[in-house]
C-alpha cells in the first residue's frame, strides 16, 4: 500500500499557519498528466500538449481553457 503525504510549508504570509501547497492538474485521455502552479500556466500546458500530441483536434485557446475549467483538479505538489 502506498501512502501519499502533503508537502507542508510555512511562510510569514501564513501568520504561523501551515498550509499544503497545491498545484492545478489535468489528465488527458491519452494518459498524459499535466500539473502547474496556476490555472493560466496549466491552460498553456494543455494547449501545447493538444497541439503537439493531438493536432487533429485543432484546439483553440478557448477550448483549452474550457477543458481546464471543467476537468482540472487540485493536487498536492
Amino acid at each position: 500500500m502506498m501512502l501519499t503525504t502533503l508537502e507542508l510549508r510555512q511562510t510569514s504570509e501564513d501568520d504561523g499557519h501551515i498550509s499544503a501547497h497545491l498545484e492545478n492538474a489535468w489528465d488527458c485521455g491519452c494518459r498524459r498528466h499535466l500539473k502547474a502552479g496556476s490555472e493560466e500556466v496549466l491552460i498553456t500546458k494543455v494547449i501545447y500538449h493538444l497541439n503537439v500530441q493531438h493536432p487533429e483536434a485543432h484546439p483553440t485557446l478557448e477550448q483549452a481553457a474550457e477543458l481546464v475549467g471543467a476537468q482540472a483538479y487540485d493536487e498536492p505538489s
